[in-house]
């Protein structure tokens, strides 16, 4: 045990250099200013859904290039007020899921919203990419910020936020955001994005310290990254570059809700260290579930009921 203690005091001084360049808050602020301004054009079509205490919605939105962000908005049948809202991302390859795998939120009272992001799942992809090697998301304009895929899919992650903020019984007051891996990832950057969160909680959160993530990893979304510069090492630095504008280390500073994430000290996708690192980085009200023996997965049923009890309490 006391080689774990050691560890983990260790880990907690770790506070990596931010590698923001001198336009990131430029590139964002205008980034932001291109997305709202232009028409959500949401749609809701109702699902017969078998579980009748519920109201289930497929539904579609803009997303940043007019991508259709395909999703589910499922609500209470028999509400009272205003709803805090959860909007849910799921994780890298992965999907929306089934309706039925959200009931432990509805039935306490909340609306929730959960997305395929782009190229996943049901949602396609509007944008031209002129760096698309690999076959891989994370790969997607990997040499430009402005084509980068991860610039969309924060961007259609506000995109969620607006669509909640739409909604007549959603108290905006009390959003939440919530994801695991990638899910993870993208709720730290848009609740660094978008101060309309009240509560982010994400578990074993990936784009993390990427430069040190992309040493440590063995498996995940990231070797996709370690290959293309295995391929093309003239093209580190310029990758680099564009990565920096997406890594959570360089954006978490400016949430500003209560933040919990959640780390594995086995984890071989998302690496501790870097989630250490940009955790004592998160200035906001915040906590960390540590795990000393578990690998990329917050499945256990006593960090399930952790996080009920916590949302309960802060949302």
């Amino acid at each position: 045990m006391q080689h774990i203690q050691e560890y983990i005091k260790e880990m907690e001084m770790y506070k990596p250099v931010p590698t923001k360049l001198p336009d990131h808050d430029s590139f964002w602020q205008s980034t932001l200013e291109e997305t709202r301004n232009k028409p959500l054009n949401e749609n809701l079509l109702e699902r017969d859904y078998p579980i009748k205490e519920v109201k289930a919605y497929d539904v579609t939105y803009a997303g940043f290039d007019g991508t259709p962000i395909h999703g589910y908005y499922i609500v209470p049948r028999e509400t009272e007020g205003k709803l805090p809202c959860l909007i849910f991302f799921h994780g890298y390859t992965g999907n929306k899921g089934s309706v039925s795998e959200y009931m432990t939120w509805l039935i306490q009272g909340y609306a929730v919203i959960v997305i395929d992001v782009r190229g996943q799942g049901e949602t396609g992809d509007y944008s031209s990419y002129s760096s698309d090697a690999l076959g891989s998301w994370v790969i997607k304009g990997i040499l430009d910020k402005e084509e980068y895929y991860y610039r969309k899919v924060y961007m259609d992650g506000v995109r969620a936020i607006d669509f909640a903020c739409s909604r007549d019984e959603v108290d905006p007051e009390r959003i939440g955001l919530m994801g695991a891996s990638m899910g993870g990832g993208i709720t730290l950057a848009v609740a660094a994005l978008d101060d309309r969160p009240k509560l982010a909680v994400a578990d074993i959160p990936n784009m993390c310290d990427l430069g040190l993530a992309i040493q440590q990893k063995f498996e995940g979304s990231l070797t996709f990254v370690e290959n293309f510069l295995h391929r093309y090492p003239e093209k580190i630095e310029r990758v680099y570059e564009t990565l920096s504008y997406f890594d959570n280390l360089n954006l978490v500073q400016k949430i500003s809700c209560r933040t919990r994430m959640s780390v594995g000290l086995k984890d071989l996708i998302c690496p501790p260290q870097p989630i250490f690192g940009v955790y004592n980085h998160v200035k906001a009200p915040k906590s960390l579930e540590i795990y000393p023996f578990s690998g990329h997965d917050v499945s256990m049923v006593s960090h399930i009921d952790k996080t009920i009890a916590y949302v309960n309490e802060y949302l």
